[in-house]
C-alpha cells in the first residue's frame, strides 16, 4: 500500500494510516471462521478488490482505477500468494475445494525480522527505495529457496529407485528456514530425511515398510 500511496514528505502519521490499509488482507480469511474459503480464491478476491477499492478510494483521495489497481495488487500478492507459499490455498473455491501449494514458507524469522526492520525505516523516513530494496531482497531469498526446493526434489526422483513415486514432500524445516525435511512414499517405502537449502546435502534420517 505505501508503495502506491507513500509520499516522502507525508507525516509520520500519514505513513501509519497508509500502511494501515494492508489490513484488506485480512478480509477474505474472515468468512474461514465460518467454515467457507469461498472469498480467498482467484474468482472472488476480483470482485472483493472491486468493492474494497471505494474505501482505499476515499482514504487516499485518489482514482477509483487506481485504488482498484493496488487493491488487486494487495490481495494477490499478500493473501494468495503468500498462502499458496505457505500452507496452500484453495485457489478456485467455490467451484473447487483441491488446495494449491508450493511451500517455501514456514517460520522464516530471518525473513521476518529484514521485513519488519523494512516497515520501521519506511515507516519513520518514508524512503522508497529501501521499501524497494527490502522487497527485492525477500523475492531473491523465496527465488532461491524455490530453486533449492526444486533441486532436492529432482535429486529426491533421481534416488529413490522403487517406482512409481507416489509422493515427494518437501518443506521447511529449522527456525530460519534455511534447510528442508522430507518424506517420499513409493510403493511400501516411506523414506524421511533433511536437506541443505540448495539440495547439495541431503541425509535419509528413516526408512519404513
Amino acid at each position: 500500500m505505501f508503495a502506491f500511496f507513500g509520499k516522502k514528505e507525508d507525516t509520520l502519521k500519514q505513513r501509519a494510516l497508509i500502511m494501515s490499509l494492508g489490513f484488506i488482507v485480512l478480509v477474505p480469511d474472515i468468512p474461514k471462521f465460518f467454515g467457507t474459503t469461498a472469498f480467498h480464491s482467484l474468482i472472488s478476491l476480483p470482485f472483493l478488490s472491486l468493492f474494497l477499492a471505494f474505501l482505499i478510494q476515499k482514504c487516499t483521495k485518489t482514482s477509483y482505477w487506481y485504488a482498484l489497481g493496488a487493491t488487486f495488487t494487495t490481495f494477490m500478492g499478500g493473501a494468495l500468494l503468500i498462502d499458496w507459499i505457505g500452507n496452500g490455498s484453495r485457489l478456485f473455491s467455490p467451484l473447487s475445494y483441491k488446495n494449491y501449494s508450493f511451500t517455501l514458507l514456514k517460520h522464516e524469522m530471518l525473513l521476518i525480522l529484514l521485513m519488519a526492520a523494512v516497515l520501521v525505516i519506511v515507516l519513520k523516513t518514508g524512503n522508497k527505495l529501501i521499501l524497494t530494496l527490502g522487497l527485492l531482497t525477500a523475492l531473491s531469498f523465496l527465488s532461491l529457496k524455490a530453486y533449492g526446493k526444486l533441486e532436492v526434489q529432482s535429486y529426491l526422483r533421481n534416488q529413490v529407485q522403487a517406482a512409481p513415486i507416489e509422493l515427494i514432500n518437501v518443506k521447511p524445516h529449522g527456525l530460519w528456514g534455511h534447510e528442508w525435511e522430507f518424506v517420499v512414499m513409493a510403493h511400501d517405502n516411506k523414506i524421511r530425511g533433511t536437506a541443505s537449502l540448495l539440495g547439495s546435502e541431503v541425509k535419509i534420517t528413516s526408512r519404513m515398510k
